[in-house]
């Protein structure tokens, strides 16, 4: 599967006479997002991808198409270079349109002056009044979703003699989260495949420094390309920090969804569990805090808001029709064994957290949720730098060979191991009980591979099905594959030579009893099931 994205590089202006050489590398076989951005007006020359130019008077963006574990080479240089009449396409101004700060209300009429951003997925509504969020339509659905956005800080106690404190490993807030901020700022920049709203929380309205921001960016995709995971997302950037001291920082999204406060969300990155909220007499807020390692959800009867992570956070559902997720912490106390420990958390840093949001009915957010959060988990890797005049000669135009996999396979590991097991794992055990370990030498002809399936059964009435591959054929790129053997999780035994565990549950099917046929041993055709992970050697030439 090819790799559709832009590129996005920020910097200081450059001078006229300067190039910026850029390369892009996409370590997955799925689609991408990438955004190339340059400093100024800039003129985008491809190498070997297909390109749009949009415009923006910060940057500068191109589509680029990249196949599975391949990279690209682009150069950009000013504009002055550009002619009239020539196939050279120029980088134009994006419009740009500013806000005034507003203060918070504490009641607001509703959407009497709302602002569109729009993509051929969705319209995000923005309320003049309050420069906040309003409510976002999912065109395919025809529904709108009442949508706000704010960021809240809990204060916590800190003196183990005044109660129960936070530090670490705790979350023990007193009292319900307060607004972090009074007054608020937005602009909204149109590109032609890019349009970003920012938004900016101040703590007061005097304040010359945002505490907390929101960027939101929404892909047009031009005609020719397959965009669907690109349109279907709204990608949010947070700023968080500095915070004051024993203050936990959270964004709460409060929607119209009748989710009962209900959420679920992954511990593990693998299964979702149902997350309902439970009252206690003790510490009601943290123990309905759940982890989030990659992805979340709330619903209700008819839509579906999706929440994708690149990295583990806290998550809640405190009312109906919210979600809040812990973005940052700092935290200082008096505790002895803290203190000894240095468990205090003491952190004046800011971070700049990523969530991308989908939003829309069960099917098609059922489709789109996991093959999304394989894409921002494995986004494209980007080195760029000024060639000032001395930039070699690039690549021209090639064809690239694409390691590709059907949509709902996940390629978890392809490497070479750096030791040299035998795959008889008695044999391998003696050896070491023998002391003859060997010499710790890579095989270059062996590569491990392992195949998740990122679908469970009845998710999706075609993602959900097995799936049948030729490794032969995926991996010619890499070479002639001679020999595929499979191997336990880890590698590390045969597996003909496991026996599965299983125990009872309760009257009928055992528990670890599996519904999958038996499979003939070795082989280059592989099937892969519903949420099962497979892993293999594979020997080439």
């Amino acid at each position: 599967m090819q790799a559709v994205g832009r590129l996005e590089l920020l910097g200081e202006e450059k001078k006229e006479e300067e190039e910026i050489h850029a390369c892009d590398l996409n370590p997955a076989r799925g689609a991408q997002t990438l955004a190339l951005g340059t400093p100024g007006e800039r003129l985008l020359h491809q190498s070997s991808a297909q390109h749009q130019p949009a415009r923006s008077r910060s940057f500068s963006s191109f589509v680029a198409v990249l196949t599975g574990l391949s990279y690209r080479h682009y150069s950009i240089r000013p504009t002055a270079g550009a002619q009239e009449g020539t196939q050279e396409p120029a980088a134009t101004v994006a419009s740009t349109l500013q806000f005034g700060r507003r203060l918070r209300r504490r009641t607001s009429p509703a959407g009497r002056h709302l602002v569109p951003v729009a993509n051929d997925c969705y319209i995000v509504l923005l309320d003049q009044d309050t420069n906040l969020m309003h409510s976002i339509w999912e065109r395919q659905s025809n529904r709108t979703v009442r949508v706000t956005q704010e960021f809240l800080e809990y204060h916590v106690n800190g003196d183990v003699k005044q109660g129960p404190i936070s530090d670490n490993y705790l979350f023990t807030p007193g009292k319900a989260a307060v607004p972090a901020w009074e007054a608020v700022g937005m602009e909204i920049v149109a590109g032609q495949l890019v349009t970003e709203i920012r938004q900016y929380f101040y703590r007061n309205m005097t304040a010359r420094n945002y505490t907390y921001a929101i960027r939101s960016r929404l892909t047009h995709m031009p005609q020719g390309h397959d965009g669907e995971l690109l349109c279907h997302r709204i990608e949010q950037e947070y700023r968080a920090g500095p915070l004051e001291l024993n203050r936990e920082a959270v964004l709460r999204t409060s929607t119209s969804l009748n989710n009962q406060q209900v959420i679920y969300s992954d511990n593990n990155g693998y299964q979702m569990q149902r997350r309902p909220y439970l009252s206690y007499v003790n510490n009601s807020i943290a123990r309905n805090y759940y982890p989030m390692v990659q992805s979340a959800f709330m619903e209700d009867d008819e839509s579906r808001l999706v929440l994708l992570s690149e990295r583990a956070h806290g998550i809640s559902s405190q009312e109906n029709g919210q979600v809040e997720v812990m973005l940052h912490r700092r935290l200082s106390n008096n505790f002895d064994w803290d203190l000894g420990y240095n468990l205090t958390l003491n952190d004046t840093s800011v971070v700049h957290p990523v969530l991308w949001l989908l939003l829309g009915s069960w099917s098609l957010t059922a489709a789109l949720r996991q093959r999304s959060a394989v894409a921002l988990q494995h986004r494209p890797v980007v080195l760029f730098g000024d060639l000032a005049g001395t930039a070699p000669k690039l690549p021209g135009p090639q064809q690239q060979e694409a390691v590709t996999l059907p949509p709902n396979l996940h390629l978890q590991i392809l490497s070479i191991p750096g030791w040299r097991y035998s795959s008889n794992h008695t044999e391998h055990a003696q050896n070491l009980r023998k002391g003859h370990r060997g010499e710790a030498q890579a095989d270059l002809r062996r590569v491990l591979l392992r195949l998740h399936h990122l679908y469970e059964v009845g998710e999706d009435p075609v993602l959900s099905q097995p799936v049948t591959v030729n490794l032969e054929a995926v991996l010619q790129a890499l070479g002639s594959v001679v020999a595929v053997e499979e191997r336990s999780l880890t590698g590390t035994w045969d597996v003909g030579m496991l026996h599965r565990w299983s125990w009872r549950t309760g009257p009928g099917r055992r528990r670890g009893d599996t519904t999958f046929p038996s499979r003939p041993p070795g082989g280059p055709i592989i099937t892969v099931y519903p949420k099962e992970i497979r892993t293999f050697f594979v020997h080439f030439q």
